[in-house]
């Protein structure tokens, strides 16, 4: 689960209904000691007023959710690009070739997982494969001595490159499945809503031909 940094929680605190409601009503209590109606006991009062909202208001999930989210969406694509920007200078030219498409495909889609209305198994998928296995592929090739990497043969007649390249397909067409079922759903929707659409407009004509 992702840990809510300081920063955040701050944010959270700030823009929550509870502080905005609270600090009007303490502003309030100030008017009415600087009115003069009250002047014993004030600034318990004006805490207090404050305090109702924290205990009489809901805690505001929304907000949360939306802040996480957004961070979520920045993590994701940043990660990406630190990713291709560290290892740039120790992959081959087709590797980084394939990592620019992946990002394509990443971008492309980052915004609408997070958007909702996406199966938690694609939005899975996709972080797993971003966040966990190719940076895993790309970090045991960099390790290699290039010249190994690129020379001796270590499975079935393949050397580290071409294993590297054939990993980095393989994490290519696995996003671009997943960004095919999304797209998919949402061409279904705009089918299903075009013909809910053509029943809905439909003249119906009562005269006989």
């Amino acid at each position: 689960m992702q840990q809510v940094s300081f920063k955040m929680r701050v944010l959270l605190f700030l823009y929550s209904t509870q502080n905005l409601v609270g600090s009007v009503l303490a502003l309030c209590g100030l008017g009415l000691f600087f009115a003069g109606v009250i002047v014993d006991w004030w600034f318990p009062i004006v805490a207090a007023l404050y305090g109702t909202a924290w205990l009489a208001l809901p805690h505001d999930k929304a907000l949360e959710f939306q802040i996480l989210n957004e961070s979520t969406q920045a993590n994701l694509s940043e990660g990406m690009d630190d990713l291709i920007k560290q290892s740039k200078p120790k992959l081959p030219v087709e590797a980084f070739e394939r990592l620019e498409r992946i990002r394509v495909i990443l971008n492309d889609l980052v915004p609408k997982i997070f958007g909702g209305g996406v199966a938690m198994n694609s939005v899975s998928l996709l972080t797993n494969a971003v966040t966990r296995d190719l940076p895993n592929t790309i970090k045991n090739y960099v390790a290699l001595p290039p010249a190994f990497a690129a020379i001796h043969t270590v499975e079935q007649g393949k050397t580290c490159k071409q294993l590297l390249i054939e990993q980095l397909d393989l994490l290519e067409v696995q996003l671009t499945k997943i960004a095919d079922n999304i797209y998919k759903d949402d061409a279904d929707a705009l089918i299903v809503n075009g013909k809910f659409l053509q029943e809905k407009f439909h003249e119906v004509s009562f005269q006989v031909s």
